[in-house]
């Protein structure tokens, strides 16, 4: 069976531990494929309140949705030099393949963490509001988080691994 498989199994079971997240507005292209774990799809779905979280969760739907349509991102091979405005960087150390979408308005913003499980399919596992990742601890304990949420969802896969960024992304990226 293929990761692909397992997804859709898991896309399939009853309650579904995987969600398919097409963006919200119909008409844009699905160029890449998210899947998203229970957690991130419950804050990533509407209806969402006024009162803080809620804009931040909206703003987060955004940023997932230009992952998905395909628009121009940048993306960080190395977890300590990136700019502030970098769409996707991977999270410290790089044999652990786990990667955040960072979601930087309204400040403080929010990262969804997760892991490609092939090329131009990312599969987002943990969200964190971003004054909740103050300390290298608390990164570490997000991507613990995050790993296991891919061992419970995958036993036996590996995330996808690439020689370089171009191997987890086809297009429409900007290597920062």
């Amino acid at each position: 069976m293929s990761i692909r498989d397992e997804i859709r199994s898991r896309t399939q079971e009853s309650p579904p531990r995987l969600f398919f997240l097409p963006p919200l507005i119909p008409a844009l292209p699905i160029v890449r494929e998210l899947f998203v774990s229970q957690e991130v799809y419950r804050v990533a779905s509407p209806p969402w309140s006024t009162a803080d979280p809620g804009p931040r969760f909206a703003q987060m739907r955004a940023f997932l949705d230009i992952w998905t349509s395909g628009a121009l991102i940048s993306v960080a091979n190395n977890p300590y030099r990136k700019g502030r405005s970098t769409f996707m960087a991977r999270i410290d150390p790089a044999p652990d393949e786990v990667f955040d979408i960072r979601c930087i308005a309204p400040n403080p913003g929010m990262r969804v963490l997760g892991c490609f499980a092939d090329r131009d399919l990312f599969v987002a596992l943990t969200t964190a509001m971003r004054e909740d990742l103050a300390t290298d601890k608390d990164w570490r304990n997000e991507r613990e988080a995050c790993k296991a949420a891919w061992r419970r969802l995958f036993p036996g896969y590996r995330p996808f691994s690439g020689a370089n960024l171009n191997e987890y992304i086809s297009a429409n990226i900007l290597l920062v």
